[in-house]
């Protein structure tokens, strides 16, 4: 919280019980910056992306339709090639849209000539692969 003071945001953090959370998050009461950690031992996409951005998952609070409707069609997909690609596909989606921002946030200063387009993400980022020949 102090590096946040720094920069003029003034914020709490209250850590409580598992129980807890739950409770808040079934209400729909979670503060709108909360966050859960548990582990993901086996690395599927399945147990990070698609519980933690599902909207009638227990484990979500997002309730995005776009996200949802992506989504529905892999829980179901019995093609481990094709269920890992649109994975994939919506973790990719979540970053185009700035669904999901970086816990730390970054000053960002480029340089750069006349003869590039420097094009800003949607989330303000500064990306490489974004940027054309003018």
């Amino acid at each position: 919280v102090g590096m946040w003071r720094k920069v003029g945001i003034e914020a709490s953090i209250e850590v409580y019980e598992i129980a807890k959370h739950y409770e808040l998050r079934a209400a729909d009461k979670l503060a709108p910056a909360a966050f859960y950690n548990w582990g993901n031992a086996i690395g599927d996409p399945t147990t990070s992306t698609g519980f933690a951005t599902y909207g009638p998952s227990p484990h979500s609070v997002w309730d995005s339709q776009d996200l949802i409707d992506m989504i529905n069609p892999l829980w179901g997909e019995k093609d481990e090639t094709k269920r890992v690609a649109g994975w994939k596909a919506v973790d990719k989606y979540i970053a185009e849209q700035a669904y999901v921002l970086p816990l730390i946030q970054y000053a960002q200063p480029i340089v750069h000539a006349k003869g590039v387009n420097v094009v800003q993400h949607v989330s303000g980022a500064l990306l490489p692969a974004l940027m054309t020949p003018a």
